[in-house]
Formats: structure tokens, C-alpha cells, sequence
């Protein structure tokens, strides 16, 4: 693949509805005196499609022009009624195998999104639940699923060995999770390991540290400097129940304006999964 300024967009699939979020929101607009969001709350109790976003999302790309990768979780954890913690760890995840989850799921690699696996919260150090959640996902798929980003970005020394041999050619997760840019300063995705055909691709953009910068575009404009002129591949993840303006003011419009402005600087727009194939042979 020719040298040039690449963006792959991605979008991590923590949940697809709301439940216990009902209450926390509730408790926040109160605190903040905020009438109209602990009133929202209220009345949208009996919905469960706030983060239902794959159709809104499609849409957007599609009059884009663009493809992206949506990575799907698969979680296991378990609850531990005592142990707090556990609560929003294993409480509120969907079903990976719910019929209507898996038709968004064949939709979108049928018409051109890819579809990774987001690896559950223990998977990074057990190579047997990484295998079965990537069999999982295949089965409903039907074909291979070459891309992994672990949960929480949960890495150790021999995570991207283990998601090597479980079949993956490319892994997502190195990045910051409170904070923007490249880890390290790695622009451009790289072999960590003796298996030559799998690359770490690194992330530089996700949603919630974007918005937590005192000046969010101009911040985020700085990293996307930055990979044009190191001619590099510029990740963002933005999860897909950021798209709901009401439950997240702000997201898509940023969203949409750090599309343009990678678009303004001449960059080249892909699927994750589809640049590492690229550029295997050149890195």
C-alpha cells in the first residue's frame, strides 16, 4: 500500500440497550438540577433503543462514502452481587446471538462494514474464551474475523501472542483510554511479535477522551495533524451508542466535523481490516 494519510473508523459494541444507565442518568440531572434530562429520563423508561444506533450510523457513512469496522462483545463476566465493580462489568450486556442483533450484524459485512470482535474483559489472558468468542462471531458471519480489540483496551506482555494463534491478523487496542494520541508515538501499525503476519494497529482518537479535552476539535485537529504529516493511519473509535444526540450532545457533530477535516487534508478512508491486508506486504 502506497505511503499516505490514512483514517479507519471504528465503533466498539459495549451495549446495545439501556438499563441500569436509567438510574445513573436520573441521579446526575439531579444533582445538576438539570429538570429537562431527569424528566427525559423518566418518560423514555419504557424504551430500550437509545443505543440501538447501527441504522443511523450506516446512513451517515453511506452519503460519507466511507466503511467502517464495528467491533461486537461477547461478555461473560460474572456478577458478583457483593462486589460492586462486577456490577458494570457483567450487568447490561446483550446477547450476541439475539435474532435481531445478528441480522445488524450480517448487514453490515454483507454491504461492506467490517465486523470484529471487541474481545470480553478476561479474554486478553485466556487464549480458550478468546478462541470461543471469535468462533462465536464467525459462526454468525460465516467466514472469518480477522480484527480484535480487547475490552477496556486490556493488554498484557502476551496478549498479542495469544490473539495471534487464536487467528487474528491485526489487534486495535493500543491506545490511550483517558487520554489522546499515539501510545508511545507509534503512528503506523507494527509487528510486536515474531508471527510476521499479525500488526498492532494503533488508536489515537476515542469518543469520550476527545470530548473531556478543554478544547475538544482543536485538541483532536493536533493528533490528525500530526498523522498527516507522518503520512501515517489515524484510528478513531467511536462507540455507537454515542450517536443518540439526546443521551450524548455533541458526539455525532464532532464526529462528522473530524471526518471532514481528515477528508480536508487528503486523507484515504478505510476499514481497519482492510488497511492491514494492504499494507501487510509493505511494513
Amino acid at each position: 500500500m502506497k505511503k499516505q494519510f490514512w483514517v479507519c473508523l471504528s465503533h466498539d459494541v459495549d451495549r446495545v440497550k439501556k438499563t441500569f444507565q436509567f438510574f445513573t442518568h436520573f441521579l446526575k440531572a439531579l444533582r445538576n438540577i438539570d429538570l429537562e434530562s431527569a424528566a427525559y429520563q423518566i418518560r423514555s423508561l419504557s424504551q430500550r433503543s437509545h443505543y440501538w444506533n447501527f441504522y443511523k450510523i450506516m446512513e451517515i457513512e453511506e452519503k460519507l462514502g466511507v466503511r467502517s469496522t464495528f467491533f461486537f462483545l461477547n461478555e461473560t463476566y460474572p456478577f458478583h452481587p457483593l462486589r460492586i465493580p462486577s456490577w458494570r462489568l457483567s450487568l447490561g450486556y446483550y446477547d450476541l446471538f439475539d435474532s435481531n442483533l445478528q441480522t445488524v450484524i450480517r448487514k453490515l459485512d454483507d454491504e461492506g462494514w467490517e465486523v470484529g470482535l471487541h474481545g470480553s474483559f478476561l479474554s486478553f489472558n485466556n487464549l480458550d474464551l478468546l478462541k470461543k468468542e471469535k468462533s462465536d462471531l464467525e459462526s454468525i458471519v460465516g467466514h472469518t474475523v480477522v480484527g480484535v480489540r480487547q475490552h477496556y483496551l486490556n493488554l498484557d506482555e502476551h496478549t498479542w501472542e495469544r490473539q495471534a494463534e487464536a487467528g487474528f491478523l491485526y489487534d486495535a487496542s493500543f491506545g490511550f483510554s483517558d487520554d489522546i494520541g499515539f501510545k508511545e508515538g507509534r503512528c503506523h501499525p507494527f509487528k510486536p511479535i515474531s508471527n510476521q503476519n499479525f500488526h498492532v494497529v494503533p488508536l489515537a482518537l476515542m469518543d469520550s477522551c476527545v470530548m473531556g479535552m478543554k478544547n475538544p476539535f482543536e485538541s483532536a485537529v493536533d493528533v490528525i495533524k500530526m498523522a498527516e504529516e507522518k503520512q501515517a493511519c489515524l484510528v478513531l473509535n467511536w462507540h455507537q451508542r454515542m450517536f443518540n444526540e439526546k443521551e450524548f450532545p455533541g458526539y455525532l457533530n464532532m464526529y462528522l466535523r473530524l471526518i471532514e477535516e481528515c477528508r480536508t487534508r487528503g486523507a484515504s478512508f478505510s476499514t481497519i481490516g482492510q488497511y492491514v491486508l494492504g499494507c501487510r506486504a509493505a511494513i
